[in-house]
């Protein structure tokens, strides 16, 4: 596209350059256009000012058309173009009512700069012309240069602070945050980027799936109704050579990938107990409201059922499998009989099992109970079947090219919630192991949260958030609303989310996160005149003052009007930038 763009512009530069040479010039040549004609009757230096001309044209055309830092560019050349057009027009006009000289051709105007007489004339009108730009750019730029900023210096970011702040820069492993000056704006590095956007804002179709489409290394993302899936999964493997699973626990075809957490702990006796903790406690997490007393013995059975399936080699280890054995009409009978007949089960098992069959009957219940309780997502057929063995490793994300969708539907997500935090935790501790060495995992890994305050609490990501970064990991968090966050974790917690450098606002649909994207944004001093009349005596007295205020950018209820085709991107240290989505 940008070549035919760039013939087009050079046959009009010909062009252009033949027909300005033509006008300057007396000529008995019949010139018409398209014939890409040369003057050689012409003036030399009228022909070069015609091509001069011609050229700055095309170039101000073509970088407007390229977009990003080109078409700022060309901003600033239109800019100089216009100063010098205005200037020589206005000392012309000057000339011309003080002297009575008109120029019509470039060889007038080169007889007059070489004529004793004329030409200081000619150099005071084209001073004087010159001070009407000058003019206009102090009436512009008054306000700036006068404003007092005591009390805020919040302002939307000029081209120039995009360009320096490195927006339409692209590194590698660069993500897309928006569009500005018909370019994409791109967060580079290992940054988190945090997303506020409403059900139906557009964050799917501006962020997600663009993203999807150009990041060339490893990818995990939610997938709410499969969109991404079906818009990106068949690029990502003809055209970027990924390796794509869609992990759906759900889908009533049953056209799903699986994945099974028990799969992830470690074949080494010594290593897998850990591993086990690390599971209940995501599973099974102490209660806020209530004694954790159950929710601990819980995770002491559940730690002995995962160690009897290890060890069991004609049973699967799946958290399907630990469900219907809690569900066996006398499990404590079966459970006493199993560690018993059993010579080979590890210590750990074996204590954990009496651990609870030493209770008292009504005990024992309860902690059945509470353990059933938190397995019961199990019983759905489709989702044991989708957990019952893994197709991909998510250790190996780092190692290969690989992208992972992991669908489920809206009126799910409540429901899988415990399930899609296991995954999430699972992933975060797996690639916080260890430092990846740029020969063995050579890639990075970007992960897209959607709907992220809506899985629960993911504790290990909250806690490596800040180090992620250094493991070559960054997160895309998705919201809808920032009140869902303070539902999972209190304030001081919530920072490590809501304190990450970049964020993305779009058009909100609840006043309180319109306030605060709009206390995120500053505030700015704006300069008050107050007029006073007063009746006297003898006439009328009147006065005038100056007042500055504290306002803000953007209030809480322009925030809520803004275009659902713009967003409001925040970074530290930057103004914000108010670009186009994607």
């Amino acid at each position: 596209m940008r070549f035919l763009i760039t013939i087009v512009l050079s046959v009009l530069f010909c062009e252009g350059a033949g027909l300005l040479s033509a006008a300057l010039i007396p000529t008995k040549l019949n010139i018409m256009p398209w014939t890409l004609i040369t003057l050689s009757e012409s003036h030399p230096i009228e022909t070069t000012l015609g091509v001069i001309c011609a050229f700055l044209l095309s170039a101000v055309v073509y970088g407007y058309f390229l977009g990003g830092q080109h078409r700022i560019y060309s901003f600033i050349l239109s800019l100089i173009i216009g100063v010098i057009v205005i200037t020589l027009a206005t000392a012309l006009t000057i000339l011309n009512i003080w002297q009575g000289i008109s120029i019509n051709s470039i060889t007038q105007f080169i007889i007059i700069t070489k004529s004793p007489e004329l030409y200081p004339k000619l150099v005071q009108a084209t001073i004087i012309g010159l001070s009407a730009p000058i003019f206009m750019l102090i009436i512009f730029c008054k306000d700036k240069f006068n404003s007092n900023n005591a009390l805020g210096n919040a302002h939307f970011a000029t081209a120039f602070e995009v360009l320096k702040a490195g927006f339409l820069k692209k590194c590698e492993g660069a993500i897309l945050i928006g569009k500005k000056y018909g370019a994409p704006l791109w967060s580079n590095g290992f940054e988190h980027v945090l997303v506020f956007a409403p059900s139906g804002s557009g964050k799917t179709r501006s962020i997600a799936i663009p993203n999807l489409m150009q990041y060339p290394y490893s990818v995990v993302c939610n997938d709410v109704k499969l969109t991404i899936f079906k818009k990106t999964a068949q690029y990502r493997e003809t055209v970027l050579g990924h390796k794509c699973f869609c992990w759906n626990p759900t889908s009533p075809e049953g056209n799903t990938h699986r994945y099974n957490p028990l799969s992830l702990i470690s074949e080494d006796k010594r290593l897998r107990i850990t591993d086990i903790q690390k599971i209940a406690h995501i599973l099974i997490p102490d209660s806020k409201k209530s004694d954790p007393i159950w929710q601990q013995a819980a995770r002491k059975l559940f730690k002995a059922m995962v160690l009897y399936l290890l060890d069991t080699n004609d049973v699967p280890t799946t958290l399907g499998e630990i469900n219907r054995l809690l569900k066996k009409p006398s499990f404590d009978n079966w459970l006493a009989e199993a560690i018993e007949s059993r010579a080979d089960l590890d210590e750990a098992c074996l204590n954990n099992a009496n651990s609870y069959l030493n209770n008292h009957e009504k005990t024992r219940s309860s902690i059945l109970e509470t353990l059933t309780g938190y397995l019961e997502l199990f019983e759905d057929s489709l989702i044991d079947a989708a957990t019952s063995a893994t197709d991909f490793d998510i250790r190996n994300l780092r190692r290969e090219k690989m992208t992972i969708y992991i669908g489920f539907t809206d009126d799910d997500m409540e429901r899988l919630s415990p399930l899609l935090n296991l995954f999430w935790q699972q992933l975060i501790s797996a690639m916080i192991q260890k430092i990846p060495h740029p020969k063995n995992e050579p890639y990075p890994l970007l992960c897209l949260i959607d709907e992220f305050s809506s899985l629960g609490r993911i504790e290990r990501l909250r806690r490596s958030l800040k180090l992620l970064r250094e493991y070559r990991v960054r997160c895309v968090l998705m919201l809808q609303y920032i009140a869902q966050t303070y539902e999972q974790y209190s304030r001081d917690e919530a920072k490590a989310f809501t304190n990450i450098k970049t964020k993305i606002a779009f058009a909100p649909d609840d006043e309180q996160d319109a306030e605060y994207i709009s206390k995120l944004l500053g505030t700015k001093t704006t300069r008050v005149n107050c007029y006073s009349h007063a009746t006297q005596q003898h006439g009328y007295n009147s006065s005038t003052s100056t007042q500055f205020q504290a306002t803000p950018l953007m209030r809480a209820d322009e925030i809520m009007r803004l275009e659902r085709s713009h967003s409001l991107i925040i970074k530290t240290g930057v103004p914000v930038v108010k670009a186009r989505l994607w």
